[in-house]
């Protein structure tokens, strides 16, 4: 194998000699040699001042020509060396693929720093471009070092600072590719491909193939951290150090601390004196990545809203363009889905966004946003682990930031050494890095260089990432675990309103406080309850009560409203919340449609139930005012018990006399139950005897009758019935109501499913 390598590598020089055309061989020509007659040193400071202003603008190509004609004019003035160099450097890729570019860099940058020994930027310079040339990057560890060195040596703050930081990112990217390091117990490598046909591969693998290494990355980390904090205690201002500490600082979940460093630039003075980014030519390491991980460190201290003005204030700092990206949604839906909320018109788009965040916030109720914390704490993570500022890549848009913002950060990740086994394929050479999502049987594999914290997914693994994508584009698990919402029970139901193109909308549901406020030791409970209503974009409070609870709470907390609505798309909320107790809460939440009809057409509304008044028997119905039924709320019916169901007929033709003649048919369907075989049988019977129901079909109870009524002017057929399950065991199930207008033949049908089961039960 290193016979091989050494023949790659001879065969890469090569070709790099051949590429050297004559028009390049300038390049190697000792700067002497090109040497003409001495330039004015104001006409240099001028070609060096428009070069800097090209870079400014992004026109970097014909910066690097002005620099050379500074370089040419005046081959030993420093700053024509070290900004010429410095762009060289900066515009250099990975590889050696830019052999003639590195080349000339690394000749400009060594000429100054024989020119001016006690100068330590061109060491810091010369180490970057050491870090970008395959096979040398250990000669940066030597530059930085002496960088560092000579700056203390010069007392120069601006250069301990820089040399420090640079030093510091060298050891933090070699400790982020060791600190969840594993080997090998045998002489079995990983493959990626067998973790993707394989059932069960990874899990194996990683619980008999390999062992943990004690204390991996610890050394650099504490390097890291040294030099991390030799460049702000010299350069208090320093972003780029406070950035690399704050990462590390997370990794030990030192919260408060990160906080404490975060500070220092997230005031209003700082703000003013540095624009963003700061400084101009390290973007990734501004100020927005310190407000990141100081929401992040606020958010995991449950400072919530500290989190969400910390956000805040990040994304402020951001460009336009990536502030937008990271408003984007696309990342947490279906991949179709996100193509769809691409092409809509701006407004639109907005309203999708605004409307997705309110679907996925816990409590609205509170003033801060759970769910959107928890995906800026997930895009700060991504910042402060894959950013990498020497090739302006962001962490949020890596493999590996995008699953972490989807899934969270992975509870098991391992990192495997390089295999030297050229079968091992997309590994070999490669660090091999393995998330684990044992809860969601979840696994992502990915591979990058050594020492580079960079990765890719590895094998078909972004086929995988793709699937689960279409499957489950994201997941909350932790905003669900802290703040532990309970469900509502709720019910709704649409009547025609009186005025053509409105709606009566009942709501109904039901808190259970025994629930949210199990474990809790007070003797009262003060329960806010608040009722949002809305269009598909945006929620409005519409009600607001308080309700006192005696503690331990025994009954249901039940909630009522009916609303006249116009004709459209609406969203319905309601949330139980006591704001002293950070377990004590609930909510349920509904779509509605409420569609346009035409008056001709037989149509049903929907099924209410309910409980119905002892004194309401007999009494004539017009309307649901007239039926005086008591809303279930919910839709859960305890065992044994009897109920009522409402529901209105509408567009019914009447005949000679005035008269509507109707077949009425309720179905009863079981949906679900937790018993089977002769207990189902005897049950069938045993309401068959009770009401009088005959069963009709598989598991299946049904009655039908006829009815006359006549509509003396109205619009509706107002029918109501009551219904006793007698022993039906606890399960779910479906009630079917069918009208058929006699003569006609015309029909309309609706269903309602419902719960028997006690209140204690899971489910609504």
């Amino acid at each position: 194998m290193r016979l091989r390598a050494r023949t790659r590598i001879a065969a890469r020089i090569a070709l790099a000699a051949t590429v050297l055309s004559p028009l390049s061989a300038r390049l190697f020509a000792p700067l002497h040699a090109q040497r003409g007659p001495a330039a004015p040193l104001a006409e240099i400071d001028s070609l060096i001042h428009r070069g800097l202003a090209l870079v400014a603008k992004g026109d970097t190509a014909e910066a690097l020509e002005v620099l050379e004609q500074a370089t040419d004019r005046a081959p030993r003035n420093l700053e024509a060396l070290y900004q010429r160099g410095r762009l060289l450097t900066r515009t250099t890729s990975l590889g050696f693929n830019n052999t003639p570019r590195q080349v000339l860099a690394w000749r400009l940058l060594n000429r100054g720093a024989d020119l001016a020994p006690r100068e330590a930027r061109f060491l810091v310079e010369l180490a970057r471009l050491r870090l970008r040339t395959p096979l040398l990057r250990a000669d940066a560890e030597r530059l930085l070092g002496k960088a560092v060195t000579v700056a203390l040596a010069a007392a120069d703050t601006a250069m301990i600072a820089e040399s420090a930081s640079e030093f510091g990112r060298l050891f933090e990217r070699r400790y982020r590719t060791t600190r969840k390091r594993y080997v090998y117990i045998a002489n079995i490598f990983f493959d990626p491909y067998a973790a993707r046909n394989r059932l069960h591969y990874v899990r194996e693998f990683l619980e008999h193939q390999i062992r943990p290494i004690e204390n991996a990355g610890a050394a650099d980390r504490a390097e890291a951290d040294r030099l991390f904090r030799l460049a702000l205690s010299v350069s208090p201002q320093h972003v780029a150090s406070a950035v690399g500490l704050l990462g590390l600082l997370y990794e030990d979940q030192r919260f408060p601390e990160m906080r404490a460093v975060a500070a220092a630039f997230l005031t209003p003075t700082y703000a003013a004196q540095h624009p963003n980014p700061i400084p101009v030519d390290a973007d990734a390491a501004s100020v927005a990545s310190v407000a990141f991980a100081d929401g992040l460190a606020a958010a995991r201290l449950n400072a919530l809203s500290d989190a969400q003005r910390a956000f805040a204030a990040g994304l402020a700092r951001l460009s336009v363009g990536e502030r937008s990206d990271l408003l984007d949604i696309s990342r947490l839906l279906r991949r179709g889905d996100s193509v769809r909320v691409a092409g809509l018109p701006d407004n639109a788009r907005e309203a999708t966004v605004r409307a997705f965040w309110e679907a996925v916030d816990p409590l609205i109720s509170t003033s801060e946003n759970e769910a959107q914390i928890e995906y800026f704490s997930r895009v700060a993570v991504s910042m402060l682990r894959y950013n990498d500022a020497d090739q302006s890549v962001r962490g949020w848009r890596t493999d590996r930031g995008i699953i972490v913002i989807r899934y969270g950060e992975p509870p098991v990740e391992v990192m495997l050494p390089p295999a030297n086994d050229i079968s091992a394929r997309d590994v070999t050479g490669r660090i091999v890095t393995v998330f684990s999502y044992p809860a969601l049987e979840l696994e992502f594999v990915f591979s990058g260089p050594p020492a580079m914290n960079s990765a890719y997914f590895a094998g078909d693994f972004r086929d995988v990432a793709d699937q689960r994508r279409n499957d489950e584009p994201f997941r909350f698990d932790e905003v669900a675990a802290k703040t532990r919402v309970d469900s509502m029970s709720v019910q709704v139901a649409r009547f025609r309103g009186r005025n053509v193109g409105e709606y009566h909308v009942v709501t109904a549901a039901a808190a259970r406080p025994a629930r949210f406020y199990d474990g809790v030791e007070i003797d009262q409970g003060l329960l806010s309850i608040r009722s949002f209503r809305g269009s598909p974009d945006r929620f409005r409070l519409v009600d607001s009560q308080q309700l006192a609870v005696a503690l331990p709470a025994t009954r249901p907390i039940e909630y009522q409203r009916v609303d006249t609505l116009p004709v459209g798309e609406y969203r319905v909320r309601i949330e139980v919340v006591d704001a002293g107790v950070q377990s004590a809460a609930a909510r349920a939440s509904v779509s509605l449609s409420l569609p346009t009809v035409r008056d001709t057409a037989l149509l049903l509304s929907d099924v209410l139930l309910g409980a119905r008044a002892p004194g309401a028997m007999g009494r004539a119905l017009k309307s649901l005012a007239d039926a005086d039924v008591r809303p279930l709320f919910g839709t859960r019916i305890a065992p044994r018990d009897t109920f009522s169901l409402y529901v209105e007929a509408y567009g019914l033709r009447p005949n000679a006399q005035g008269d509507v003649q109707v077949e009425i048919t309720l179905a009863v369907t079981l949906l679900e139950i937790s018993r089977s075989g002769p207990a189902i049988e005897r049950w069938l019977g045993n309401v068959a005897d009770v009401v009088g129901l005959t069963p009709e079909g598989d598991k299946q109870l049904g009655m039908r009758f006829g009815r006359t009524e006549r509509l003396n002017g109205r619009d509706r057929v107002p029918l109501l019935t009551s219904i006793g399950m007698g022993t039906a065991p606890n399960g779910r199930y479906r009630l079917e109501v069918q009208v058929r207008e006699m003569g006609s033949d015309r029909r309309a049908q609706v269903s309602r499913e419902f719960t028997i089961g006690s209140a204690g039960e899971s489910g609504k």
